[in-house]
């Protein structure tokens, strides 16, 4: 079954959750309100007739009037955590994306939700032209509602390159499956049932933690804490037993080594990697081989450092 990733705030503990029912809710906006300002902009190539861009115009706003939810095929790509959960304050949740379109589908008065991933381009859909042109041309029904399907799936599931670290994996859904909170804010309730896995940030609050926990706990899903290793720029994952898993582009698994110490995974059997093994020991020898701390002792760092430092200025002066 594939995973889906969704990536909160802290200040979102205490509000995805309704307790009362076992139901969490997933924010849901229309394409006029992300944060990508070229949103729509791979669709045509805007350097056409005002005609051609007017008609355009009348057939993409009969299109994109469905509302949607982002989520990623990732749960450790560090600009999210960053961006969308507050620089690791916050929280990710695995969902089972079958389940929740399952469920969407089964429990909502008019069924329309899909999924499908982004596609990251950097410039506009050169066929859609033809499209469009044909249609403005012919005007016939045919034609215009294959345009109608090109520019619907180009619009919401395209963005440009820059983008593509999110590795975004987009759900539409029509408006009568969601609840209006205010003009700004739009959910989807669904059952906390297709949450598979809570992950807590690396700086996340304990507080904050003990509620994913105890979320975790109540509804039968892993729970799991984001770690920053020292040997790696990949983070890891640590359960509440303390073994540790890494997500390995498909799915999160265990490894088969791990420090005892600091949980990071290793690549060999070993009881500590490499700098839980440093000791006292290795630190004095690192110290007493680095023969800077003499001048610094005797008072002469700066006035070297400094003297070095012009030596570099002039030395590229030269070959330059």
């Amino acid at each position: 079954m594939s995973k889906i990733y969704k990536y909160m705030s802290p200040g979102l503990v205490d509000s995805f959750f309704n307790a009362a029912n076992h139901t969490t809710s997933i924010k849901v906006s229309q394409l006029r309100d992300y944060n990508d300002p070229y949103e729509f902009f791979l669709t045509i190539d805007y350097n056409q007739s005002p005609h051609l861009l007017a008609y355009y115009q009348e057939i993409i706003a009969t299109v994109t009037g469905k509302y949607v939810s982002c989520f990623s095929k990732s749960p450790v790509i560090t600009p999210m955590w960053a961006h969308y959960a507050s620089n690791s304050t916050g929280f990710a949740l695995e969902f089972d994306e079958a389940a929740l379109e399952k469920w969407i589908e089964e429990n909502t008065q008019e069924p329309s939700c899909s999924f499908d991933d982004i596609h990251y381009y950097d410039t506009p859909n050169e066929s859609l032209l033809r499209y469009l042109q044909r249609a403005y041309t012919t005007c016939k029904f045919r034609h215009i509602a294959m345009l109608r399907e090109v520019v619907g799936g180009t619009a919401y599931f395209s963005k440009q390159l820059c983008w593509s670290y999110e590795q975004e994996r987009r759900m539409l859904i029509n408006e009568s499956a969601i609840r209006k909170i205010s003009d700004s804010l739009y959910l989807l309730s669904v059952p906390a049932e297709t949450i598979t896995a809570v992950i807590a940030g690396t700086s996340m609050l304990d507080e904050d933690q003990r509620k994913l926990e105890t979320f975790a706990q109540l509804n039968n899903c892993k729970f799991y804490r984001k770690k920053i290793g020292k040997s790696s720029t990949n983070p890891f994952l640590v359960d509440e037993s303390g073994k540790t898993y890494v997500f390995d582009e498909s799915k999160i698994t265990s490894v088969e080594n791990q420090c005892r110490l600091c949980k990071e995974p290793t690549e060999a059997k070993a009881n500590s990697c490499p700098w839980c093994q440093i000791t006292e020991a290795h630190e004095k020898n690192a110290a007493g081989r680095n023969s800077l701390r003499a001048l610094q002792h005797a008072g002469m760092l700066r006035d070297y450092l400094d003297g070095f430092g012009d030596i570099q200025k002039n030395s590229r002066s030269r070959d330059e």
